[in-house]
C-alpha cells in the first residue's frame, strides 16, 4: 500500500533530503517487487524491529529498506522474508546497518545471513567517536534531529499507521548519508580493513550464536548468583527455573515474570508462603495470576532443600575454581595493552583499530609463539599479521623493542 512521502527534516525545520516514496509491504507480490526495484542499487540502508521487550524469545517484526529514493516497511508477521536472502547476503548489495550484531543474530534465526555490510555504529566507534547511537551520530554529523518515543513500543501490534511508519522510516532513511560521512573519514584514514575485518568478525559470532541455547542453566545466569551460598543456590535454582517455565507459558521476558533482585532476595531470605513471597520487591499479589505465581515461589522454596544435585555442584566447582585468567596470561595482556597503546599514539588512531580487545585477548589466552598462532585468533586479519605480527609476538615475550 503506498503512503505519504517522507521528508526528513534537519534540527531547524528544513527539509534535507526530498520526501521518499514510501510502502507497507505486507504480501509476497509486494516483496517481490520491492527486491526487483531495490536488487541493482549499490547500497541499501537496512534496520529492523523485533519483539525482544515483549516476549520470550525475539522474533522479527518488520524489516526496513531505504535505498536510492525509496524507503518500505516490511510487515515481517505477514510476509515470509526467505525472499531477503540474496539481497541481504554476502552477494548482495553493500547493507548500511547500524549495530549489525543484533538484526545479524535474528535474521540468522530466519535463515537469513546479513553479510557485505557497513556498519555506521562500529565505523564511529573506530573513529573514537564518543557518541555511537543513532540519534547521537545523526545530530553530530548531518545536524539530522529524530524522534525516538516509539523506542519502547511493542511491533507485534496491527495495524502499522502513519506515526508508527514515521519511526520505522526515521531509523534507516539517513543511513545511506550517515555511512558516506563516516566512510569517507575511514578511507581518509587508512582503517578500512579494520573496520571491515571487526565487522565480519561480529557477523560471525552473531550467526553462530544464532538459535543457540544458553550456556549456563537459568540460576547461573541470574545477576548476583555468584555471591550466594550453596543452600541459597539451591533455591535459586528452583524459581530460576519456574520462572523461565512461567515466562515460556506467558510469552514474555523472564525479567517481566520477577526481576532478578527478587529472585535473589528469596533464595536469601526462603519465604515458604505466599504472602511471604510477596513482601519481596518487585513480586506482585496484585492479579489472580500474580498470587497463582507467587504461590508456586513458595511451593519451589519449601522443596528446594540444601544442597544442589551433584552434578551441579561439580558444575559450579568447575566454575569457581577454573583458573580464569593465569598470571603469565594478565602479564601478556598487559604487554600487550602497553603496546597497543604506543602503536595507536604513533598512528593517531583508536585503540581498538590497531588491535580489538577480544584480538588481544584470545593473543594473549593461546599464548601465540609464531605467526600461525595468531592467525587463529578470531578476527585478527591477514593485513595485521602482515604489518604488525612480529610486533605482537615480541609484545606478548615481554619484549618492549617493537616489530
Amino acid at each position: 500500500m503506498d503512503l505519504p512521502s517522507l521528508p526528513a527534516r534537519s534540527a531547524s525545520g528544513g527539509t534535507v533530503r526530498p520526501g521518499r516514496r514510501s510502502a507497507l509491504v505486507a504480501s509476497e507480490s509486494e516483496l517481490r517487487a520491492l527486491r526487483a526495484e531495490v536488487a541493482h542499487s549499490a547500497r541499501v540502508a537496512v534496520d529492523l524491529e523485533a519483539s525482544g521487550m515483549f516476549a520470550y524469545c525475539a522474533r522479527i517484526c518488520t524489516v526496513q529498506i531505504a535505498a536510492e529514493g525509496t524507503f518500505a516497511a516490511i510487515d515481517a508477521l505477514s510476509v515470509p522474508l526467505e525472499s531477503l536472502r540474496d539481497l541481504l547476503g554476502e552477494r548482495g548489495p553493500v547493507k548500511i546497518v547500524h549495530d549489525v550484531a543484533f538484526d545479524a543474530r535474528l535474521l540468522a534465526e530466519s535463515s537469513i545471513e546479513l553479510g557485505n555490510v557497513h556498519d555506521t555504529a562500529l565505523a564511529a566507534h573506530m573513529l573514537g567517536r564518543t557518541g555511537t547511537g543513532l540519534a547521537a551520530l545523526l545530530a553530530s554529523e548531518l545536524g539530522v534531529h529524530i524522534e525516538k518515543g516509539l523506542q519502547q513500543h511493542d511491533w507485534r501490534v496491527r495495524p502499522i499507521d502513519d506515526a508508527m511508519l514515521s519511526y520505522l522510516a526515521s531509523d534507516v532513511v539517513h543511513l545511506e548519508d550517515l555511512e558516506r560521512v563516516l566512510w569517507d573519514e575511514v578511507t581518509a584514514k587508512g582503517i578500512v580493513c579494520e573496520v571491515l575485518e571487526e565487522t565480519r568478525y561480529r557477523l560471525a559470532s552473531a550467526i553462530s550464536a544464532a538459535g543457540k541455547p544458553p550456556e549456563e542453566p537459568p540460576y547461573l545466569r541470574v545477576r548476583g548468583a555468584g555471591q550466594l551460598a550453596e543452600r541459597e543456590l539451591a533455591v535459586l535454582r528452583v524459581v530460576a527455573d519456574l520462572r523461565e517455565r512461567e515466562a515460556l507459558h506467558r510469552d514474555v521476558p523472564p525479567y517481566k515474570v520477577a526481576p532478578n533482585e527478587a529472585l535473589i532476595a528469596i533464595a536469601r531470605t526462603r519465604p515458604t508462603t505466599s504472602s511471604d513471597v510477596g513482601r519481596i520487591r518487585g513480586i506482585s499479589l496484585s492479579t489472580p495470576a500474580a498470587r497463582a505465581f507467587a504461590s508456586k515461589l513458595a511451593v519451589a522454596v519449601a522443596s528446594a532443600g540444601e544442597v544442589l544435585p551433584e552434578p551441579d555442584r561439580a558444575r559450579l566447582e568447575r566454575m569457581r575454581t577454573a583458573p580464569v585468567d593465569s598470571r603469565s596470561r594478565r602479564e601478556r595482556e598487559r604487554h600487550l595493552v602497553s603496546w597497543r597503546r604506543a602503536e595507536a599514539k604513533r598512528r593517531a588512531l583508536d585503540e581498538q583499530v590497531v588491535l580489538p580487545g577480544h584480538c588481544l585477548k584470545d593473543a594473549a589466552a593461546v599464548d601465540a609463539a609464531n605467526l600461525d598462532d595468531l592467525r587463529r585468533v578470531p578476527g585478527i586479519g591477514e593485513f595485521r599479521i602482515e604489518r604488525d605480527g612480529g610486533a605482537i609476538l615480541n609484545a606478548l615475550r615481554g619484549d618492549k623493542s617493537g616489530g
